[in-house]
């Protein structure tokens, strides 16, 4: 009959394997524990959650449309700067790109325009970290001294980076 000791030296193999079984019985208790965590969220703390979050996202979307919507060529390089803080991704590089032409075209044409907002913006999350904002808006546009008034209404998606809403994508879904 063999010893403890006599058995430990002769299989030295078994212990790192026993060892690497034991990790990762741990490693997926772990996983199931984090998992039935997750699964537990109420669905009322995610409505609170987003009901906190809702006001943010809505002054931001309505400070991004209002920049949008009234812009003369006197404020166009102010109100542009402050569209690129509020956003993010190909919206961002689109005006970004845009920006610098914006000026001498409002100056070259005697171009203003004016707007406001006549509805909304009205806010619904399509996750967490994304709301699509829709507002519908009037705008009168000024070219050399004709003007065109025009209601549309309007969708920006917006995505919360770190603890700011941007906006993400800009369409126009029709006139009203």
């Amino acid at each position: 009959m063999n010893s403890p000791e006599t058995e430990d030296e002769s299989n030295p193999s078994n212990r790192p394997l026993i060892l690497a079984l034991i990790g990762a019985v741990a490693a997926a208790a772990l996983f199931c524990g984090l998992w039935l965590t997750s699964r537990s969220t109420n669905p009322g703390d995610i409505d609170r959650m987003l009901t906190e979050e809702a006001p943010e996202a809505r002054a931001t979307a309505a400070e991004v449309i209002e920049l949008l919507i009234n812009l003369d060529a006197g404020n166009v390089d102010e109100a542009g700067e402050r569209v690129l803080e509020l956003s993010t991704g190909n919206f961002r590089e689109d005006y970004e790109e845009l920006l610098p032409g914006l000026r001498p075209a409002f100056e070259e044409a005697g171009a203003s325009a004016s707007g406001e907002i006549l509805e909304g913006p009205d806010v619904a999350f399509t996750a967490v970290d994304e709301a699509e904002a829709v507002a519908q808006v009037a705008q009168t546009t000024t070219v050399d001294g004709g003007e065109r008034s025009v209601g549309y209404t309007l969708r920006l998606t917006l995505v919360k980076d770190d603890e700011n809403w941007r906006a993400d994508a800009f369409e126009l879904l029709g006139e009203l």
